[in-house]
């Protein structure tokens, strides 16, 4: 019973083991079977008709049945070429319908000659029964290298584009249109706003955004496009049709206009002076409270008053000179545009009569060698060698004296210059051009610069709280340079400037010495000179004499007043 279930369970295993190997086998033999079948079956016929023609295989424009047989193309052409595949066989049929003799189509046989594009019909190649039998339109050569001698054939490319829909006809380089967005445009003003840079003023108008960071970046003008734009300011810009700038004008006042222009990959900028009219005015005055109070009521502008004293800082000391009774006369430009004035010019003459005495200056420009500058009717400039005081002081705290008691060591002491009182900090310049010998502390001088102008003269500074950056033992400086600032270093009871002149070697009071003049007009320009300013020398005669009789009948109505 053992062996019989032995065998028994043998048989039965192995029947199960060859059916698990057949399904298997069964499973992979599937695909291999249908991949070699789609390999060595032929590939589905195409009709020749759809590929010519466009239509369906069932049905062809000129009334004829086609079987739809294989009919290969060559690759990338969609030209029919001969196969191996079942001729094509079209069975022609009559206007009823009725099918007549079956044809086989010259391209199905592998025994007949291919078909070329040239043997086909025209009726073959036309897309519809409309355009069969159309002739052939020439067409221009796309590549713009390729020379064309046939004249007849341009000619003809042009005349069938001007009646073929949806064609570009060929345009010679002379008859091209110009890009529109080359144009400049009209100018427009573009106002500047609360909170504006000039890349948002220029996006607010269409304008370009790289061309407001060009401008902006423009060397030593560019900072007036960024710090220097104020709301309210209106500039005025030509662009074109793409927002590009092709000019730029910025007024920077009545008598000043920055234009910008493009300028190779960046723009550049350049000052010019507007259109005004210029006038001739003149005020007069007489001192009787200031020089500054009675000049404002006088008409002149706080400009204008400070340019006067500076004309005759050199002769008039105006913080200790000025008397009441003291008369000016001012001679300046005023300019107008469009009939309004925009502004003042420069004084074109001056007189000033000063305890008595007359200083006159006018206005010159010379030759290339000459700068302009005024001077005195006689040809002498006004600036001198010297200026008279080297600081804007409030006083004079102590006058050159010899003989003087020192403050602090409460004693006899030389005071070989002039004290002028000043806060701490006021800038202290040169009285003249020359170079530093020294600067450094020296004893009860302080903070000391002295400066040697020639062979003969120097002047020392001292009490000084600083010196001027940038100059030091052996620099050279010029008239009005500063050199230090106010202090009160070394023996000194408050902040002042202590100024001296020395002539070789020995103190000069500073508020007396006859100051060194500045050398005359070389005599090659003295008659322009006399021709340009003689006109401005009569009318401050003109002035004086009215003014002077002025005075006179102000003076006789008032006594008979009393």
């Amino acid at each position: 019973m053992g062996k019989i279930d032995s065998d028994y369970l043998w048989l039965h295993e192995r029947p199960r083991s060859g059916s698990r190997l057949r399904r298997l086998a069964l499973l992979l033999a599937i695909p291999l079977l249908g991949g070699a079948a789609w390999l060595t079956t032929a590939p589905e016929a195409i009709d020749t008709t759809t590929v010519l023609t466009g239509t369906q295989p069932s049905e062809s424009p000129s009334g004829t049945h086609v079987d739809n047989h294989a009919v290969a193309e060559s690759p990338g052409t969609g030209i029919p070429r001969s196969t191996t595949a079942p001729p094509v066989v079209v069975r022609r049929t009559d206007d009823q319908g009725t099918a007549q003799q079956p044809v086989v189509d010259a391209v199905s046989s592998t025994e007949d000659k291919p078909t070329s594009v040239a043997e086909l019909s025209e009726a073959d190649i036309a897309l519809n029964e409309q355009q069969s039998g159309a002739s052939a339109v020439p067409v221009a050569p796309l590549d713009p290298n390729r020379v064309i001698d046939d004249a007849e054939t341009v000619q003809n490319t042009r005349v069938a584009s001007e009646h073929i829909p949806g064609s570009i006809e060929l345009l010679d380089d002379d008859s091209r249109p110009l890009a529109q967005g080359s144009e400049a445009r009209a100018w427009q003003e573009v106002p500047i706003e609360s909170g504006d840079t000039l890349s948002i003023a220029f996006s607010r108008h269409g304008l370009s955004y790289s061309d407001s960071l060009k401008i902006a970046h423009i060397e030593e003008h560019g900072r007036r496009f960024t710090r220097g734009l104020r709301a309210g300011d209106v500039l005025r810009v030509q662009a074109d049709h793409a927002g590009n700038i092709k000019a730029l004008q910025y007024p920077i006042d009545a008598m000043h206009t920055l234009e910008v222009r493009p300028d190779g990959d960046g723009f550049a900028a350049d000052v010019v002076l507007t259109d005004v009219e210029h006038r001739k005015a003149y005020a007069s005055g007489v001192i009787d409270t200031s020089f500054y109070v009675d000049a404002l009521e006088a008409g002149l502008s706080d400009s204008q008053i400070m340019k006067l004293a500076t004309i005759f800082g050199w002769d008039i000391d105006f913080a200790l000179d000025i008397r009441p009774g003291d008369r000016f006369i001012v001679v300046y430009d005023e300019l107008f545009r469009e009939g309004e004035k925009v502004g003042d010019g420069d004084i074109l003459a001056a007189a000033f009569s000063n305890r008595g005495r007359d200083v006159r200056a006018v206005r010159y420009t010379g030759g290339s060698d000459t700068e302009t500058a005024y001077y005195s009717p006689d040809g002498h400039a006004m600036k001198k060698a010297f200026i008279r005081t080297p600081v804007d002081y409030t006083r004079i705290s102590s006058g050159f004296n010899l003989s003087r008691k020192h403050p602090i060591l409460n004693r006899i002491r030389r005071h070989e210059g002039t004290d002028y009182a000043a806060p701490t900090g006021t800038p202290v310049k040169a009285t003249g051009n020359g170079r530093i010998v020294f600067r450094g502390r020296r004893g009860g001088y302080g903070n000391m610069v002295i400066i040697k102008h020639d062979t003969h003269l120097s002047t020392r500074y001292g009490h000084l709280s600083g010196f001027a950056r940038g100059v030091g033992v052996g620099s050279r400086v010029h008239q009005g340079d500063i050199i230090g600032y106010v202090g009160m270093t070394g023996l000194a009871t408050g902040p002042h400037l202590h100024y001296e002149f020395r002539v070789d070697g020995a103190p000069k009071d500073p508020e007396t010495i006859a100051l060194p003049k500045a050398m005359p007009l070389p005599k090659k320009y003295l008659p322009d000179f006399r021709q340009q300013t003689a006109p401005l020398v009569a009318q401050l005669d003109t002035l004086s004499h009215t003014e002077i009789a002025r005075a006179e009948t102000d003076s006789t109505a008032e006594a008979a007043s009393n």
